[in-house]
């Protein structure tokens, strides 16, 4: 599967950019179905599954926080501001299991890059079969517990699983 869409530069409301041509000529639209077959899996797979796509991601690049953010599907995005960062909560996920109710993106003002990435959870059950996952397939990958959640680095960014706390 062809994931170079992903890391295609983030556009900005505004600004006109013909260098971000490469994946956006009609032949891709056309012949490369790569977004939709991968918008599917994040649709269909897992929650471990979801979370080692994810780190395999972040392991070939920077995605576009924009470009991500659209793998959940029809989403509804909030964007807000703090000194220096862009933060995106991302809801409506469109997931078959409805493990995930918010993605929270950190994303830096400046090089768009995304920071800090949370998936919010409604359940802790998958935690232990995401960490036995994250053994078996990732040697060099660290994680810690923390209370409702786990925490993990993948170079420069933190992926966080946290659950979410119980609506009154």
């Amino acid at each position: 599967m062809n994931k170079k869409f992903l890391y295609s530069k983030p556009s900005i409301i505004g600004v006109l950019d013909s260098g971000n041509d490469e994946f956006n000529d009609i032949g891709s639209w056309l012949f490369d179905d790569s977004p939709a077959l991968l918008r599917k899996k994040f649709r269909e797979d897992s929650l471990d599954e979801l979370v080692m796509e994810l780190i395999d991601i972040f392991r070939e690049g920077n995605p576009n926080y924009q470009e991500l953010a659209g793998l959940f599907g029809l989403v509804k995005i909030e964007e807000d501001e703090q000194e220096g960062l862009k933060i995106w909560n991302v809801r409506n996920i469109e997931r078959l299991a409805g493990d995930l109710k918010k993605i929270e993106m950190h994303i830096d003002a400046q090089s768009l890059i995304i920071n800090k990435l949370y998936l919010h959870i409604n359940e802790l059950s998958n935690l232990q079969k995401i960490k036995q996952k994250l053994n078996d397939k990732f040697e060099e990958v660290s994680y810690q517990d923390i209370n409702g959640g786990l925490i993990f680095n993948e170079k420069e960014l933190i992926i966080g699983i946290i659950k979410l706390p119980e609506e009154k």
